[in-house]
C-alpha cells in the first residue's frame, strides 16, 4: 500500500510539473494589447513569429477596434500584475497621466542601446519624453496629408494647389461639377482634423499657443480661423460625414476628390480598392494661408508602453529590443505601410515618398496632431463641440463652441 501511495504521489507530482511547464510555455509570449485591431493583429503576429525565428521573445496580439472599450480595459488592469506586458497608447497628456501614476516603465536607456541603432529617428523620442525621461517606443508614426483622386483632378484640369487661393479654386470647381471636394468620416473624435489643419495653415504659432494654453480659444485670431471654416462648410466643400470605410469607398469610386488622412491609407486603397498609388491617387500638403511660409504636416506618434506592474514587464522590454530589427519592421512596411525606421524600404510612391519628404525641415514644419497635443479634458469637450458647429455653422454656434472649449481649457491649464 505504501508503494502504491508513493507511486501515486510521484505521478501526481509529475503531472503537476507538466501542468506548470505547459503554463509557462503559454505565458512565454508577452501579451500585446492594441486599439489598432483588424488586420493589424495578423500582421503583428507575423512580426512576432519573425522575432521568435530569430531567437527573441515573442508576443501575442490582442486587438480592439472600439477605442473607448480598449481604454477602459487597459486602465482597469494597469495597477495589477495582470496588466498586459505591452500596450499601445496615446502620446501627450494621456501618456503623462500614466507616468504621473507610476504605471509605465522608463525606456530611456533602450532608446540609445536598441531603437536608435535599428534606425528609429532619435527626434521621435521627444514625443514620448516626460520630465527628461522617455517612456514609450513608436508603434507607428503616421504623417497626415490630403490624398487626392487623380482621375477627378485630370478630368477637370485641376493642379495640386500651391497656395490657399488655389485650394479654394479647386474646391469651387469640384463643387460646381457636383463632386464632393472633401470627404469626411463621422468618427466621434475626427471633428478636430480640419480644425487643426485650418489653424496651422493660418498660423502655426497660433496652433502651438492654443494647444499649450498660452492662447485662448476665444482669441480674435481663432475667430478668424473659425470664420474660414464656417464659409467652407456653408459653401458645401465637405461631404456628409460617413463611416470610415464608406469615406474611402467614395474616394475610390470618384464620388469625392480629396480626403485628409494619414498617408499609410495608401496601402488600404491599393489592397482593398485596387487603386494604384501615384497613378490613381497622390498626396499633397495643405497650403499655407501666408505667402512663403512653411507648410505644416501633422503627425501622430503612437506609443508602445511597458506596464510597470505586469509580471511580463521584463520580457516586454526584450520584445521591444527585437521589434525594430530590419526584417521585423519590413513586415510592417510591406503589409501595413507603416514606416518606423530608416533601414526599411517602401515601394509605395505615395506613402514612402511622403514619409521621406516630411523630414525636410526647410520645407515643412512638423506638429503633433491636436488629439495628442492638448490635455485630454479639452479634447473630449472640443471634439463634441466641433461636430455641433459643423452641423450648425451659425455665428452664434461659433461663439458658443469657442466659449465652451475655453471653459474646459481654463480648468485644464489652471
Amino acid at each position: 500500500m505504501k508503494k502504491i501511495v508513493s507511486i501515486s504521489c510521484i505521478v501526481a507530482v509529475l503531472m503537476l510539473l507538466a501542468s506548470c511547464g505547459s503554463g509557462d510555455a503559454s505565458s512565454s509570449e508577452v501579451e500585446f494589447y492594441t486599439d489598432k485591431g483588424g488586420e493589424n493583429v495578423g500582421i503583428m503576429n507575423s512580426m512576432s513569429d519573425k522575432i521568435k525565428d530569430d531567437g527573441g521573445v515573442g508576443f501575442k496580439t490582442v486587438g480592439y477596434t472600439e477605442v473607448t472599450a480598449y481604454e477602459t480595459t487597459v486602465q482597469q488592469s494597469l495597477d495589477s500584475d495582470k496588466a498586459p506586458g505591452l500596450f499601445t497608447w496615446w502620446s501627450g497628456d494621456k501618456l503623462k497621466k500614466l507616468v504621473d501614476n507610476d504605471l509605465v516603465v522608463d525606456l530611456t536607456k533602450e532608446w540609445k542601446d536598441y531603437y536608435e541603432k535599428e534606425g528609429v529617428n532619435p527626434s521621435l523620442a521627444d514625443a514620448f519624453t516626460i520630465d527628461g525621461k522617455v517612456y514609450a517606443a513608436p508603434f507607428s508614426v503616421l504623417y497626415n496629408g490630403i490624398l487626392y483622386n487623380k482621375h477627378i483632378f485630370d478630368k477637370y484640369n485641376l493642379e495640386v494647389p500651391e497656395t490657399w487661393d488655389d485650394f479654394i479654386k479647386v474646391c469651387d470647381t469640384l463643387k460646381a461639377n457636383k463632386i464632393d471636394p472633401i470627404g469626411l468620416k463621422n468618427d466621434p473624435w475626427a471633428s478636430f482634423l480640419w480644425f487643426q489643419t485650418l489653424i496651422a495653415s493660418y498660423d502655426p504659432d497660433l496652433y502651438v499657443g492654443l494647444t499649450n494654453g498660452d492662447i485662448k480659444y476665444t482669441d480674435p485670431e481663432m475667430k478668424k480661423v473659425m470664420k474660414i471654416w464656417q464659409k467652407m462648410i456653408k459653401k458645401g466643400y465637405f461631404g456628409e460625414p460617413v463611416d470610415p470605410a464608406s469615406q474611402i469607398k467614395m474616394f475610390s469610386s470618384d464620388k469625392s476628390a480629396m480626403v485628409y488622412e494619414p498617408t499609410v491609407t495608401s496601402a488600404t486603397l491599393k489592397k482593398d480598392y485596387n487603386m494604384e498609388p501615384g497613378k490613381d491617387f497622390d498626396v499633397f500638403v495643405p497650403p499655407s494661408m501666408t505667402a512663403n511660409a512653411k507648410k505644416v504636416i501633422f503627425f501622430e506618434a503612437s506609443p508602445i508602453v511597458v506596464s510597470k506592474e505586469s509580471k511580463q514587464s521584463a520580457d516586454a522590454k526584450k520584445v521591444l529590443q527585437s521589434f525594430y530589427k530590419k526584417d521585423v519592421q519590413q513586415i510592417f512596411v510591406d503589409e501595413a505601410g507603416i514606416i518606423n525606421t530608416d533601414n526599411t524600404k517602401s515601394d509605395d510612391p505615395v506613402n514612402g515618398k511622403f514619409v521621406k519628404e516630411a523630414a525636410d525641415a526647410n520645407k515643412y514644419q512638423l506638429l503633433v496632431r491636436y488629439y495628442e497635443a492638448t490635455p485630454s479634458e479639452v479634447v473630449t469637450v472640443a471634439t463634441d463641440e466641433l461636430w455641433k458647429f459643423f452641423y450648425n455653422p451659425t455665428d452664434a454656434m461659433l461663439d458658443d463652441t469657442l466659449n465652451t472649449i475655453q471653459k474646459a481649457a481654463d480648468g485644464a491649464f489652471k
